[in-house]
């Protein structure tokens, strides 16, 4: 089962004087950039994320997702964001999001697939207890693409109209969940909040840059003064370890046929990377300050080519027998593996994209058995 999302972007901006909303700032960063990081902060995450743009699309390409336009003309709405993005995508249930919710709840995607996938509806919708509906916060079955074009084709483009013509279902979420921006001051405002006046909460703020903070509940590398430490672990007994993670990086179909061939004039694409992440594996301490230096016994580095995603798929694992985990040296040879495919092939494909990396699992010490709660 695939599941991608889709950010809305597409719109004229009319409550923001006309400016490109998903490229406004607040913070110093991007509304857009917001959203794609409340995305890789879900406890499921989706397999690829797509931007819906009608402006700037150089801009927005930077941020490695692929940008979509709509196929109607005069910017009819998100009914014409999520068309372009049922045409591009092959999965099996589309997420929607506006580009102007910068904070998500971590289990907006979890809670909003558990629903459609009972199969007793077509589109599921956020609804917040205040009785407030989010029409553009939804996932919906790929299968709905029909009902979409028979409505664009007669120009009905209310989004909340079209839903409640299919098999609607909503799904609860805290009150004031979902804080949109639409218009300067609300930007004002959030900014302002963000920047030291609470009511959306903050993780882990100095309130006087003269003094040292405590350290963030949980966070092992940093002790009572909030100052960064090698976690002691003199204490602990050796143990097998092994930690697996994965990634992917997406291509140009010739580019993916030269790698598969063989043909590339640089020659073996995949085993110079295979090397290279295992020798990147070994150089983890000397990388990521605080890690370990760790004696690994075994680092396996495995590549799936994918022709209909057009990508090569990367999955490392690394193993060890002693007092600290192997997360680090198997992240690490991931980002290098793929690192080392985008160096030999960006002469003919400067565009390729790396994404959906993370740790699938990890065994040994003492916090034992973990693996991620879904796989891509």
């Amino acid at each position: 089962m695939i599941l991608d999302a889709v950010i809305l972007a597409g719109g004229e901006g009319r409550r923001m004087g006309g400016r490109d909303k998903g490229l406004v700032e607040l913070s110093g960063k991007p509304l857009v950039e917001w959203s794609l990081e409340a995305l890789s902060r879900q406890t499921r995450l989706v397999d690829h994320i797509l931007i819906s743009a009608n402006r700037n699309l150089p801009d927005y390409a930077r941020f490695g997702s692929p940008v979509l336009r709509d196929v109607y003309p005069g910017h009819p709405g998100p009914l014409a964001g999520i068309h372009s993005a049922l045409l591009a995508s092959p999965a099996q249930y589309l997420l929607v999001l506006p580009c102007d919710v910068p904070f998500l709840p971590a289990d907006l995607v979890e809670k909003l697939l558990a629903q459609l996938e009972l199969g007793e509806s077509d589109v599921v919708v956020a609804r917040t207890p205040d009785g407030q509906i989010h029409p553009t916060i939804c996932m919906l079955c790929h299968d709905v693409l029909a009902s979409l074009m028979d409505r664009l084709s007669r120009q009905e483009l209310k989004l909340s109209a079209w839903q409640e013509s299919l098999r609607l279902q909503y799904v609860d979420f805290p009150e004031l969940a979902f804080p949109n921006l639409n218009t300067q001051d609300d930007l004002a405002v959030c900014a302002a909040r963000l920047s030291g006046v609470d009511t959306i909460p903050m993780p882990y703020r100095a309130t006087d840059q003269t003094q040292k903070t405590p350290a963030p509940s949980g966070l092992t590398h940093f002790n009572a003064n909030g100052e960064a430490h090698m976690v002691d672990v003199g204490s602990k007994v050796d143990s097998h370890r092994i930690a697996r993670a994965v990634g992917e990086i997406r291509m140009l179909p010739t580019t993916l046929h030269l790698i598969e061939t063989g043909s590339h004039k640089k020659g073996d694409v995949l085993g110079v990377a295979r090397i290279a992440a295992i020798m990147a594996s070994k150089r983890t301490a000397d990388l990521i300050p605080l890690c370990h230096p760790v004696p690994l016994t075994s680092v396996s580095v495995d590549f799936t080519i994918d022709r209909a995603g057009s990508l090569v798929r990367c999955e490392v694992t690394a193993e060890t027998v002693g007092r600290t985990g192997v997360e680090m040296e198997a992240l690490t040879a991931l980002n290098i593996a793929l690192l080392t495919i985008y160096d030999m092939c960006k002469a003919v494909d400067r565009g390729m994209i790396m994404s959906q990396i993370r740790l699938l699992e990890k065994q040994g010490g003492k916090s034992g058995h973990w693996q991620a709660s879904h796989t891509i």
